[in-house]
């Protein structure tokens, strides 16, 4: 199977307008370095849109508390957002390591992988 990539003459594009700043910094550094071709954009686009929506489960998590109580029965649940945070985790660790972006503090610097 035949790699597309973008020619020396094109342009990468900049990051999508929905990213979070810190996804678009992850993209402005990236893309054209480490991520090559259009099949590896695409799955990196998917990958830093899952860490986003982890980030905003973490969000809603630290908003509303891990736990809910009915006002009927008095049952305790966890809050929905605990799971999309693990998943959307997840799939983004996945994504990650299927593109050969594990942090390396060599090349990487010390700095936080996370840009916290």
């Amino acid at each position: 199977m035949k790699t597309l990539k973008v020619t020396e003459s094109e342009q990468w594009p900049g990051p999508p307008e929905h990213l979070s700043e810190r996804s678009k910094r992850l993209w402005q550094a990236l893309v054209g370095t480490r991520v090559k071709s259009l099949g590896r954009l695409a799955l990196f686009q998917s990958g830093l849109e899952a860490l986003d929506r982890a980030d905003a489960a973490r969000s809603a998590v630290e908003t509303q508390g891990l736990l809910s109580v009915t006002a009927k029965t008095g049952a305790v649940h966890v809050n929905p957002a605990v799971k999309i945070e693990r998943e959307s985790r997840a799939q983004f660790t996945r994504i990650w390591a299927a593109l050969n972006l594990q942090w390396d503090p060599q090349i990487d610097g010390r700095d936080d992988p996370y840009g916290r």
